[in-house]
């Protein structure tokens, strides 16, 4: 079982996993490390939710976590940091200050929205919705880099109407490539998230168009994730995911540790 690098527990806006039980299902399932990489969205856009974490207490619980269960898995503690041109100095405040393992680069926000809801898409076809998103995303890894992967891509894929009917990454090759080669030219990586297999859907995020285009570019830091928010789907479809990437030609894929990859036999 590979190591699950994207995982939420209560601390996420979204979420109302117990953490110590999504410690004890990694280890049930053989992990030997594992990371928390709970929300953090400044200037939320959504009424009614506050996506910022409570720093203070996350470290607090999952430090004693941590150290409860260090004989049986190294439990490391993260962050998916929602990345937004007006959150720039505010998220390379949070990430400077604080003694995270492992940060997430994800963009959840598109003109003020999140491609999560409806509202998005109304009055968009998915060519206009996707190519938005994936300007957006090619902006913010411009902006910012204090970051160690990229999450899901084309997580937006997952939310359109018509799901992936009407997808394919070659259309929007010139932002694809250049969130690539910035994110390789600056020692990052990407993920591959499992997220949209866990729902059904047969793809991952990002496509394996993506990824295989990933380490033609030279790329070579790839994390494994499931982006679970219930325990029950921490680990779901990694067969899948290690089956893609071997067949791409990886031999390796990726951990942190105190924001330092580590590479794992695949």
């Amino acid at each position: 079982m590979y190591s699950d690098f994207h995982i939420h527990s209560h601390h996420s806006f979204d979420s109302e996993q117990d953490s110590s039980e999504i410690i004890k299902k990694c280890i049930e399932l053989n992990m030997k490390e594992m990371c928390f990489t709970d929300h953090n969205d400044f200037n939320w856009p959504i009424v009614g939710e506050n996506a910022d974490l409570n720093v203070k207490e996350y470290f607090n619980e999952l430090s004693d976590l941590r150290d409860r269960y260090s004989k049986d898995i190294n439990v490391n503690i993260g962050v998916e940091c929602g990345l937004s041109d007006a959150n720039v100095s505010l998220n390379r405040n949070l990430i400077s200050s604080n003694p995270f393992d492992f940060v997430i680069g994800s963009c959840h926000e598109v003109d003020n929205m999140d491609p999560y809801y409806p509202e998005f898409f109304e009055g968009k076809t998915d060519r206009q919705a996707f190519e938005r998103y994936f300007e957006t995303l090619s902006k913010c890894v411009e902006d910012f880099d204090n970051f160690d992967v990229v999450g899901h891509i084309d997580y937006i894929v997952r939310y359109s109407p018509n799901k992936a009917e009407n997808y394919s990454p070659a259309d929007y090759s010139d932002y694809i490539d250049h969130i690539l080669k910035t994110v390789i030219s600056r020692g990052k990586g990407i993920e591959i998230n499992t997220s949209a297999l866990s729902k059904g859907f047969g793809f991952t995020n990002p496509c394996s168009e993506i990824i295989k285009r990933y380490k033609d570019l030279g790329g070579e830091i790839i994390t494994i994730g499931s982006d679970a928010h219930k325990a029950c789907f921490i680990g779901c479809a990694f067969d899948k995911a290690g089956d893609i990437l071997k067949e791409i030609g990886f031999e390796y894929y990726t951990v942190f540790s105190g924001r330092k990859p580590l590479f794992r036999k695949l």
